[in-house]
């Protein structure tokens, strides 16, 4: 059976720039601030970009969507997914928005799981295609999380919890799947629900539908941690000898990024070099969903990912869940 394969990357980012002292300077704690310079010592992050107020999650995601669509002028798009943590609304799917703003007229849907949202749609995707559904898929992503920062946590454990969230950044992303091009050749993905409180936005759900103070990012970065630590390892070895890879062999690593050190992290359990890995975290922060494909756009760009290299697409996600995706690129 013809594998699906990866035929167009794209990816947008808003033209705010904003740099850690600007955060800093916004968050508010026992009525005073926090010192310059604690962001960059926390995360290893610099900056991030930021969309203004009139932009939608939607529009993030048209903006990267239309390079993709522009470069394949002659592919019609058989499916369209809007694949991330945020959305324009609870209801309709935002790829029904996203849809009436790039004048498609294919089906569409809406895939979310966290910052593993886009990956999960490039596995459903790929059984689309490969069962003879579709032919051509557009996945698109908009990342605008600043709403879900808590600037003005009330004692030292809302702090604790609030602060991952200092360290989001807004973008968009595209990739267009088919039958011809990079071929994905594995794919697995895990999860670990019994561990789904460690992160969440809960406002807005059924739980807590009318409780505007759960309408912010929360997260146990530690619990996360330790979890993708003692699982990571394992996971990753028992994916590359499934698929019968060898580490050596491997190119290049895109992975979601929590911190300047997530690919650090990373190589040290695989034993892939470090130097393999496309960290984008100090220029944009954690982009939720759309890392992985902001990553691998600026992998192709920078020549970091030629043709014939092994790619190795390394998804971690609240809820918790991972995943491993391998591409001959």
């Amino acid at each position: 059976m013809k594998k699906a394969s990866i035929k167009y990357v794209s990816a947008y980012l808003p033209e705010n720039v904003v740099y850690n002292q600007q955060i800093e300077d916004k968050i508010k704690f026992d009525g005073k601030g926090i010192d310059h310079g604690f962001l960059e010592k926390l995360f290893g992050s610099h900056s991030r970009r930021i969309a203004s107020d009139d932009m939608q999650v939607s529009d993030l995601a048209c903006n990267a969507a239309r390079s993709v669509i522009t470069a394949n002028k002659d592919t019609v798009i058989d499916l369209l997914i809007f694949a991330a943590a945020s959305a324009d609304l609870i209801e309709p799917a935002t790829a029904n928005i996203v849809q009436a703003k790039l004048g498609l007229t294919c089906p569409v849907m809406d895939i979310k799981n966290a910052c593993n949202s886009f990956v999960s749609a490039v596995q459903v995707s790929s059984a689309f295609i490969e069962s003879g559904m579709y032919e051509n898929i557009l996945i698109v992503c908009g990342e605008k999380l600043g709403e879900v920062v808590n600037y003005s946590p009330l004692n030292s454990e809302d702090l604790r919890k609030s602060i991952s969230g200092y360290s989001l950044g807004d973008a968009g992303a595209a990739m267009l799947l088919g039958k011809s091009g990079s071929e994905i050749v594995y794919q697995k993905f895990r999860s670990w629900g019994e561990y789904w409180q460690l992160c969440t936005v809960a406002g807005g759900g059924s739980m807590a539908y009318r409780d505007y103070d759960k309408y912010y990012f929360q997260s146990d970065s530690r619990g996360l941690q330790r979890i993708f630590q003692d699982e990571g390892p394992k996971f990753v070895n028992e994916c590359l000898n499934e698929a019968g890879w060898r580490r050596d062999d491997i190119n290049c690593v895109v992975s979601h990024q929590i911190s300047s050190t997530t690919t650090d992290q990373i190589a040290r359990y695989s034993g892939i070099p470090v130097s393999r890995f496309v960290n984008t975290f100090g220029k944009y922060g954690n982009t939720a969903a759309a890392t992985i494909p902001l990553a691998l756009h600026e992998a192709i760009e920078t020549g970091k990912l030629a043709k014939g290299d092994q790619l190795m697409l390394l998804g971690l996600g609240a809820g918790v869940s991972m995943s491993v995706q391998l591409v001959e690129w």
